[in-house]
């Protein structure tokens, strides 16, 4: 959505601020303004002067933008190749070129990482209780995770868990297709700082920037999948779980997910045998 601006020099503050929390709550997350704004600075954008007191030609300007934004994003992500801990990536996650959801969300949602845990657990794009909690899988969906979780003997608390992107979309609005390929090394360092030797993702989000199939969920749940995550030696076995938050009552769904999570317990099962 697109808001065009205002003078604030009219109103009360306190009616400014009223008419910005609406505003984001509407979704807007666009200005319109008399002056263009190269959008990773802090001020609006003014046009150069070169010799002569003559301003480039637009064509020049553009190039000049397109190679500032691209060597702004090559140190975003050159940043977050060098994280080493959770605190060291979140803060490296703030600061990429054209991800605008840490502006607008509650909460930046961290890394739980547990030492030599089963399998690494990976939650979709965030609701409106992780948000509001700052916490992966809060709330309802979180203690039917849980549940499902006892039904083969585990607890929440022995695995590592990271989200798939960090911040939930203003108003939960389907998070764009740049900021998704914009966040996925983001979670490919998550999964490296977490060493996995197993990877479950809940939800059709994870496991298209992982796998990057164009093919629904559906086909993809039921069996394990490999993934080559950058700084790690070999690939990583995958298995795409439904997302409690989809199962509704949809009986199919839920038989689906009741055999992926049976087909989780035999394979770890195996691996204590070995």
């Amino acid at each position: 959505m697109v808001v065009s601006s205002f003078s604030s020099s009219s109103y009360p503050v306190q009616d400014v601020l009223a008419a910005l929390r609406l505003h984001q709550e509407w979704g807007v997350d666009e200005l319109i303004e008399d002056v263009p704004w190269a959008i990773w600075q802090e001020e609006p954008a003014r046009p150069a002067i070169g010799r002569g007191g003559v301003a480039p030609s637009s064509s020049s300007a553009e190039r000049l933008t397109a190679k500032q934004e691209t060597r702004s994003l090559q140190e975003a992500q050159a940043a977050l190749a060098k994280a080493e801990d959770p605190e060291a990536l979140l803060q490296a996650g703030r600061h990429i070129p054209g991800v605008t959801l840490a502006r607008t969300a509650k909460h930046h949602l961290g890394l739980h990482l547990v030492k030599d845990a089963p399998f690494l657990l990976i939650g979709d794009v965030p609701n409106e209780d992780e948000d509001r909690h700052g916490t992966l899988f809060a709330g309802e969906m979180g203690r039917l995770l849980e549940r499902i979780l006892a039904s083969i003997g585990m607890k929440r608390e022995q695995l590592s868990c990271v989200p798939a992107i960090p911040w939930r979309p203003p108003g939960g609005q389907r998070v764009s297709q740049r900021e998704l390929e914009l966040c996925v090394p983001i979670l490919h360092r998550a999964i490296a700082l977490a060493q996995p030797s197993r990877i479950v993702t809940m939800g059709a989000t994870p496991a298209w920037m992982l796998l990057r199939q164009e093919v629904r969920l559906s086909q993809l749940r039921g069996r394990w999948h490999e993934v080559m995550i950058p700084s790690m030696a070999a690939p990583i076995p995958l298995l795409p779980l439904w997302h409690p938050a989809q199962l509704g009552d949809n009986a199919g769904r839920r038989r689906h997910l009741w055999a992926d999570i049976l087909l989780l317990e035999e394979t770890l099962q195996k691996e204590k045998v070995r």
